[in-house]
């Protein structure tokens, strides 16, 4: 039995959930990942994987060796980078997962850059405002708006963002500017976001010295940042987003900024990976250089 290769096929069915999934990305056959299996869970005397014809699962032992396994395997994982040297080429793919507005209004436009950089790099761009489960769904990490909360996963902030209140200059022309957030309130159609996994609607959030206004009476929800976005820009509304996100459209003038006294609260912009698995070389480079492209996008 060749001891490393059976535990890294182990670890690999774990994080993609299914044994084919785990031969199209290690490079060997299906029957080849079966026996690694199989000579592991003979080695040990327990099995460490429950199969049915739709899914793969941990038994309680197979958990616990993975626990156990990942540090182990990080630290080969490390030595291998060390010695191959820091500026080798980075290749092979990397899964990503972006919340919609910030795929489809920053990075998307930004990929030819990072593509021209590191073209060894295939990049699998999932995107999706709900919440992924790394491990399961084979992602090597994420980009999420919001505070960090879950105690699993690893973040790193790359900024901190600022909402910005703002509708088309159709809508404005229509219905005029609000001057205040009573007037917003009471006299104009709001569109908000309420997120895709808890149905939890976003209030629009205005400070000023102190005093704070939340607004929650939306005529025109979406549970997709890029399609509230959307909305906004087509004239159906005044909506809040963030300002980055919205920075294209405000310098084209699809999208002008109202209440600008009433400041939005901050909110930070996060890379997260699961704390049980290193950061590879390939996510490694490309944090580094979104990290680079961010701060020249707002300088």
């Amino acid at each position: 039995m060749d001891h490393l290769l059976s535990i890294r096929v182990f670890q690999k069915i774990v994080e993609v959930g299914s044994f084919t999934q785990a031969s199209a990305h290690l490079g060997i056959p299906r029957s080849t990942v079966s026996k690694a299996v199989l000579d592991l869970e003979i080695h040990l005397g327990t099995q460490l994987l429950q199969r049915t014809t739709r899914s793969v699962s941990l038994t309680v032992e197979g958990a616990e060796y993975y626990r156990r396994m990942a540090g182990i395997t990080a630290k080969l994982d490390e030595a291998d980078d060390v010695l191959r040297g820091m500026g080798a080429a980075a290749e092979g793919r990397l899964r990503i997962d972006v919340y919609s507005s910030f795929a489809h209004h920053v990075l998307i436009p930004a990929l030819g850059y990072f593509k021209a950089e590191f073209p060894d790099v295939q990049l699998a761009v999932g995107i999706s405002d709900r919440p992924v489960n790394l491990v399961d769904e084979g992602v090597d990490c994420v980009i999420r708006a919001g505070e960090l909360s879950d105690s699993s996963m690893v973040g790193k902030a790359l900024y901190k963002d600022q909402f910005v209140t703002c509708a088309s200059p159709q809508y404005l022309a229509r219905h005029g500017v609000p001057q205040t957030p009573e007037e917003l309130r009471e006299k104009h159609r709001l569109v908000g976001y309420f997120g895709a996994a808890t149905n939890e609607v976003w209030p629009l959030t205005l400070r000023q010295r102190g005093v704070e206004h939340q607004l929650s009476r939306y005529d025109l929800y979406s549970n997709d940042s890029a399609g509230q976005i959307a909305m906004v820009a087509s004239g159906l509304g005044i909506g809040q987003t963030h300002l980055l996100v919205a920075s294209p459209l405000l310098q084209s003038g699809a999208l002008v900024p109202v209440l600008q006294d009433w400041n939005g609260h901050p909110i930070p912009i996060s890379v997260m990976y699961p704390s049980a698995k290193r950061m590879n070389r390939r996510a490694k480079v490309f944090v580094e250089w979104l990290t680079r492209y961010l701060k020249s996008a707002r300088t």
